[in-house]
């Protein structure tokens, strides 16, 4: 097993910022989004092993991306589209920031990290995995008296640097998706926590970043740009809302057009997508870190399907289970990867399958987070988990 997981205790002052942070009400199945009373335990070798799986992975990308421009065929990925493969291309060759991204790993029995997903084109988790994380640590450190660990995360600090290198102009807007209020500005969401944690960052860095949702967006004729909520044109945006979802919009045909800046760059579009660990091992079988993965389903061998766009577990199907209806408009059609099962461990009475992370900030390791589920599959009801790096 590459990693432990352990009881701690979570002091009462970090126990009341979580509550305050709405991290414990109760998720999905009744249970509080983070865990209190344990932690994964990792070392250095462990980080050095993932960093070096998701650096490799991400030179990869990079490569598939630049292929897949250069043809400009995007039919692999079923994108038909004129306007948005257009804005693919043109975001590509502008190198657009692809911001954040958080790649998920499972385990051979070896210890080798092998990737699952790459959710490229959405900060999921992400204000959790550095500042909450990192205070909950802080406190726990205080208050064990263990001060020779650590944590691993910097994601802060990278997020903080890369902002004003990602072509960002002083004032910008971040723009969520998700519910709104009578208002239209932006509901208390997952969407919004995200959304002002990377607006405090962008503060810190000398920028002045706004708040607003994706429906008070809009486009100005004239100017050629999107406007914010005040009808004020817009130099540049950070979206929390999919590429995949703007490509099926009515108003898909001003995005070519537009003179503002989007982040993260469209061209995630094609990293976000499942197909493209599909297309990775098409490019190069047996490449490390990735798994057998098809569009087709294979002959033989043990395969989970998975829907191309599908989101956080939904529709997925292990070996042995019956695919269901997925809606393809929605979520694209199945595609198919090699099983590799997530670590399984003991967690009270009872048994936890453990999901590591690594966040990646301008297409750079930055920091790790685990999340736990009951079931084999990671969905909407995973935990978080904070980490301790010792050693």
């Amino acid at each position: 097993m590459p990693f432990q997981r352990i009881p701690v205790t979570t002091p009462a002052d970090a126990i009341a910022r979580l509550r305050d942070l709405g991290m414990l009400a109760p998720g999905p199945d009744g249970q509080p989004w983070w865990v209190t009373d344990a932690a994964y335990l990792i070392d250095a070798a462990l980080v050095d092993r993932v960093y070096e799986a998701a650096t490799g992975i991400q030179k990869r990308c990079y490569a598939a991306v630049e292929a897949l421009v250069a043809s400009g065929d995007y039919n692999y990925f079923g994108i038909h589209n004129p306007a948005m493969r257009e804005t693919i291309t043109k975001s590509w060759r502008a190198k657009d920031s692809p911001l954040y991204g958080r790649m998920d790993f499972s385990f051979t029995p070896d210890g080798t990290p092998m990737l699952l997903d790459y959710e490229a084109d959405s900060p999921f988790g992400l204000a959790e995995a550095a500042y909450v994380q990192w205070e909950w640590f802080e406190s726990w450190q205080a208050a064990s008296g263990t001060g020779s660990d650590s944590q691993e995360n910097l994601i802060f600090e990278k997020l903080t640097a890369h902002l004003p290198l990602a072509a960002l102009p002083t004032r910008f807007v971040i723009a969520c998706g998700g519910e709104t209020l009578v208002n239209g500005s932006p509901a208390d969401t997952g969407e919004r926590f995200d959304a002002e944690f990377i607006a405090e960052i962008a503060r810190n860095a000398g920028l002045r970043p706004g708040i607003c949702s994706m429906e008070q967006v809009g486009w100005d004729l004239d100017a050629k740009c999107f406007t914010d909520e005040a009808d004020e044109p817009l130099q540049a945006m950070v979206k929390i809302y999919p590429w995949d979802w703007m490509e099926d919009e009515p108003n898909v045909e001003a995005l070519p057009q537009s003179r503002t800046r989007i982040l993260p760059g469209a061209w995630t579009r094609l990293v976000a997508d499942k197909t493209m660990m599909a297309l990775l091992w098409h490019m190069e079988p047996g490449a490390p870190n990735l798994l057998p993965t098809f569009l087709e389903r294979s002959a033989t061998g043990a395969f989970v399907a998975k829907p191309r766009r599908g989101w956080d577990g939904e529709h997925v199907y292990l070996p042995g289970q019956t695919p269901g209806e997925v809606p393809e408009n929605e979520m694209g059609p199945l595609l198919y990867q090699a099983h590799c099962p997530l670590p399984v461990l003991r967690a009270g009475s009872g048994e936890v399958h453990a999901n590591l992370s690594v966040w990646m900030i301008g297409g750079e390791p930055a920091g790790i987070a685990f999340r736990e589920s009951l079931g084999p599959v990671t969905g909407p009801a995973a935990r978080f988990v904070p980490h301790i790096l010792r050693g």
